[in-house]
């Protein structure tokens, strides 16, 4: 097991899950987010490349609408 923070929140994961799993696990929509490692921007094709590592701070950021 690792941890990393998830949006400020701390979570314990798998020592081998990669960014689309932990997504998955989260039951996080797919539509309309934006996901950063670290404060580095990662696209979502390369979500399933993605390894996460002890202590990786993990934003996701969701479009919404507005007027």
């Amino acid at each position: 097991m690792i941890t990393v923070t998830v949006n400020q929140d701390t979570k314990n994961i798998g020592a081998t899950v990669s960014l689309d799993k932990l997504l998955e696990q989260l039951n996080i929509s797919l539509v309309g987010i934006a996901v950063a490692v670290n404060n580095q921007i990662i696209t979502k094709q390369n979500w399933v490349n993605t390894s996460l590592h002890q202590n990786d701070n993990i934003t996701i950021i969701k479009a919404t609408q507005g007027g």
